[in-house]
Parts: C-alpha cells; structure tokens; sequence
C-alpha cells in the first residue's frame, strides 16, 4: 500500500505539502494540488485518518451535540444549522460528527467521544453538561445562552427576549390583547428569556399578564412538535379567550392550523398564528401561509463553529455572539377589526 513518503517523493514535495493538500490545513497553490492529487490516485494512496491524529495528536472532529426529535425528522432550521456547521468545519479540515442521541440525564452516561471540541444546542438552566466538559477540558461552544450567565462561557444566539418583544408588540398593534403561547421546554434557557419578552411586552401596553396563556412542551408527554401544537389547541381552544397563538417552531404551528382545521377555526379569520421559526418553504408551502421569525439558523452554525475552532486552537479564547431576527409578515396573522 503506497504511504504519504510515497507521493511526496512522486510528487516532489514534502511530506507536509501533502498532509496540508488533503487536510485543507493550509493554502497549497492550485498546480501543486492537481499533481499531488494525481500521484495520489496513480498510487492508489488514501490518507489514514486515524495515523494522522495520533501524529499531531488531534481527531480533526468537532462534535455537534444536537438531539433529534422522537419522530427522527429534522426540522428546516436544523438542517440549515447543520450546514452552517459543516461549511465553516471544512473549511478547516475539520469534519462534524453529529450525536443525535438523547440528552444524557445520567451522568454515568456521559463520556468522552472522539472529537476535539463540541458546539451544543438547546442548553438549560444550571446545565452540568457544561460542568462536565470544562472538567474534561473539551473546548465547548453553545448555540443558545448559558445559565447562570456566565463570562467564561462561549456560545451563540438569537436575543430571544428582544424576539417575543417584537412579536407581542406586533400583535397588541393588531388589536391582539390575549394570547396562547405554546413555548419550549420550561428548563430550556430560551423558553424563559421568551417568556420574559412577551411578558413584557405585554407590559408596556398596560395589558394585565394573565392575557398570556403559557404551556411548555413536556418531553415526557409529547411525542413530537406537531403533536404538542395540534393537542395544545385541541385541549386550550374554548377554555381561555385568545385570538393568536404564538408557537415555538414552525412544526409546533403545523400541528395548530391541523386542530384549527379540525376544530372549524378560521386561520387567520378567528385565529392567528406566529411561528418563532421560519422555515421559508414550509412556510409558504402550507395555508395560510404561515407568518414566522427568521432565527438565520445557518448563520447560527457557522458561527458556533468558527468560535469552536478558534478554542480548539486556543482553550482560553472566549466569544459571545447575538445573531439578529426578523419577523416575516405573511397570511396566518390578521388585523383585528
């Protein structure tokens, strides 16, 4: 079996040019590239993973802890996430592995995987994940933000309080003063920075906060997002007086317009609906067509990872970045007359 010495040499480079050609580590001029590539395949030599890490002591995988929902389907901002993740990883020779796997509760659970650092999604309140892997000294990168909030802690988000702000705001200028908000789980951090948004927007129109009716998914009790709108609906519509529905994604806003429909409720004629999520082809794909916020999930990723690579490099490098929303007006949201 041809070995790296036995390209370099064909090529008549070293050893390292070829390493930095199929790594990506560093630029390698165009010309240099193609020949190394072609000695490569006349020589039948491919790159040995695994001898290449235990050299510089470094897997060149970055962990993307991001569990999968019950029904094994990934949603649109995920899969947009997941490429923003990848392209900046490959970028740099890094490949992604993905953990789909349940959140690990028990703490015998919870190892070491083959990676050099790990962007982590959904974090919760007082999170030991975050504990565990500054004890085993993994650089970690989280998308959404810490708690208790903490200096030390990279990670990157959306300012969600600001979100539902805006969201709230939207609908009272509608003519909108009681809502059902179908939020994420209640130990997430995102869930209660949310609430505090809407709540607060509420606030400051002088409107009294029993107008927001707040569920959260259970992990226990719903099987999947759609599931958790459409039952939320099916269960809250008639008991308490509100005229829109907030729903923390769009595939929570899926199952709402499916118990509308079943329910005989008008959408947006009696109902409206936001999603704190937009997945544009969804979106536009279903009737109405479903008014969302724009969470730029790919940005998000790519971020994180950037972040990631940097304290793979570089442990003591800290960032913290707020990517920006965008509330996108279309069909499911009406002005009251």
């Amino acid at each position: 079996m041809a070995t790296i010495d036995d390209v370099a040499k064909r090529a008549g480079v070293s050893k390292g040019t070829v390493s930095s050609v199929f790594s990506k580590k560093r630029p390698i001029s165009r010309q240099v590239t193609e020949r190394v590539l072609e000695v490569a395949k006349d020589l039948g030599y491919f790159p040995n993973h695994v001898a290449r890490s235990l050299a510089i002591k470094k897997t060149m995988i970055a962990g993307l802890k991001m569990p999968i929902s019950k029904d094994n389907t990934m949603s649109g901002f995920e899969i947009q996430l997941i490429n923003g993740v990848i392209r900046e990883c490959s970028k740099q020779g890094y490949r992604v592995l993905l953990d789909p796997l349940p959140e690990h509760d028990d703490p015998t659970q919870f190892s070491i995987d083959p990676v050099d650092g790990v962007i982590m999604l959904n974090p919760r309140r007082q999170d030991p994940r975050i504990v565990r892997y500054n004890q085993m000294g993994i650089p970690l990168v989280l998308i959404g933000r810490p708690d208790p909030e903490d200096p030390t802690v990279s990670f990157v988000d959306n300012d969600n309080t600001n979100l539902t702000l805006q969201v709230g705001a939207h609908l009272l200028e509608n003519g909108h003063k009681s809502v059902l908000f179908l939020n994420a789980a209640a130990d997430m951090t995102v869930a209660s920075d949310r609430q505090l948004g809407l709540m607060q927007a509420f606030a400051n129109s002088g409107q009294p906060a029993d107008r927001v009716h707040v569920m959260n998914f259970s992990r226990k009790i719903n099987s999947s997002a759609t599931e958790y709108g459409y039952t939320a609906l099916m269960n809250m519509y008639g008991q308490s007086a509100f005229t829109a529905v907030i729903a923390d994604t769009d595939r929570v806003a899926l199952g709402v317009l499916r118990a509308a429909r079943e329910l005989g409720v008008d959408v947006p004629g009696e109902l409206s609906i936001i999603a704190l999520s937009n997945d544009a082809i969804l979106a536009q794909e279903v009737t109405p067509k479903l008014t969302s916020v724009e969470l730029s999930a790919e940005r998000l990723g790519a971020e994180a990872a950037q972040i990631l690579i940097r304290k793979m490099n570089d442990m003591n490098i800290v960032q913290q970045s707020i990517i920006e929303t965008k509330l996108i007006i279309r069909e499911s949201c009406r002005r009251l007359s």
